[in-house]
This record gives C-alpha cells, structure tokens and sequence, in this order.
C-alpha cells in the first residue's frame, strides 16, 4: 500500500498532484481508463478525496468523466499545446524580466534564491548524469517555478502553472525523444547569469530561444506519437 502522508483537509489536492504526475509522464497514458476504486486502493484513501482530485483534473481537461464506466485520460490537443505554448511565452517572459529586475544579492531573499537556484541545477545536472527523465523533467519544472516565485507575481504564477500543464506531456516525451538534457541545462544556467545580471531583455530573449528550441521538436513528436494526440484539431 502506498498511503499518502497528509493531512484530511490537503488530502484531495495531494491525490490531484500524484495523478497529475502519472499523466504528465505518460505513467497513465491518453486513452487510457483509470478507475476511482483501484486508485483509492492503490493508496489506501477512501474514494472521496480521489473523486475529488479526479474532477479537478476533468475541470483542467486531463481527464473525460465516463459516468458508470470510469475516467478516460484525454488525448494531447495539438491545439491546446499550441495555444499554450503561446500564452507561456508571453507569460513566463514578465516573470523572468520580473525576477531580473528586482535581483539584489543585498536583499537576503534573493541570497537565499541564489542558494535554491544552484540546489535545483545540481540535481538537474544529477539527474541528467543518471539519464533519468522523469526526474530531469521535475526540476525542469521547479526552476521554472522558482523564477515565477522570485517574480513575486502569485497570480501569474498560477495562470502559468495551470497553461503550462497542456504542454507538460509533450515536454516529457521531448526529454524523452532528444535527450538533450545538456542542452537545456546551458540553457538554464544562461538565464540565471542574465537575471543576475540585472539583463532584462536578454533574459526575455534567452528565454523565447529555450522555449523555441523544445518546440522545434513537436512536430515529429506528434508524428511518432501520433496514438497519444487527437485526431483532429478541435
């Protein structure tokens, strides 16, 4: 039994964050049917906080509530993935002009974000020696977020966070495809020198070559992966 160290009142998000996982990285793959009453087990929970976490992956469009049968993962939307790659540039790129302008290694805050930002290169770096993908795919993730968490902005970061979502399983199959972890971790060591820097722009400018560069790639892997992805456009 795998049970959840939480308490009752974060049960039902904590669920959501583990099932989030198993479908960002394909552990639940599109078109797969999961089952409130196995996942309950699985975790040793009673079936309402799975419920719960269950209808806000629905809300997020991860999942199709099938009533009487059980919970469909959703197919990729290329067109979502699209949008949302859109709406993420544009987003991210006021967190990052954000956090380069308000970096002063005199404030002790941004002391203690620098100590964070060298913590997750490490373990991404680590992860990457071990080519391990999910792992290198999580802290890709949590530099992301540190940078919304320097910005300051909590309500960006939210809208962020929820956007980046319909990006996030492609973003795992590009780790998975390419491999090019060496790649992304220059690339995030480059931001940190243009936030610390105070550079503003070059960190915007950085920052749409990163995310440019991961694209690139999707088209061929929507073509290899083309069982995970709908059909049609909507």
């Amino acid at each position: 039994m795998n049970k959840l160290p939480v308490q009752r009142k974060t049960l039902a998000y904590e669920v959501y964050e583990y099932l989030y996982d198993k479908v960002i990285t394909l552990q639940y793959k599109p078109g797969q049917m999961i089952y409130e009453s196995a996942i309950a087990e699985e975790l040793g929970l009673s079936r309402t906080p799975v419920r719960e976490a269950i209808q806000m992956l629905a809300s997020e469009g991860f999942l199709q509530i099938i009533p009487q049968k059980g919970n469909r993962v959703k197919h990729i939307s290329k067109k979502k993935v699209q949008e949302a790659l859109q709406v993420r540039k544009s987003l991210e790129a006021v967190a990052f002009m954000d956090a380069a302008v308000k970096w002063n290694e005199a404030d002790a805050r941004i002391s203690a974000y620098k100590a964070e930002l060298r913590h997750i290169m490490d373990q991404q770096r680590d992860a990457a020696e071990r080519v391990d993908v999910v792992g290198f795919y999580r802290y890709d993730e949590v530099f992301h977020d540190k940078i919304l968490e320097i910005c300051g902005n909590q309500t960006l970061g939210e809208i962020v966070r929820q956007v980046r979502g319909h990006v996030n399983r492609i973003r795992y199959l590009e780790f998975f495809e390419t491999r090019e972890m060496d790649r992304v971790i220059r690339d995030h060591e480059e931001l940190i020198a243009l936030i610390q820097n105070n550079d503003a722009e070059g960190a915007v400018r950085r920052l749409h070559q990163h995310l440019d560069t991961a694209a690139s790639h999707y088209g061929s892997i929507m073509d290899k992966y083309a069982a995970y992805f709908e059909a049609h456009t909507p």
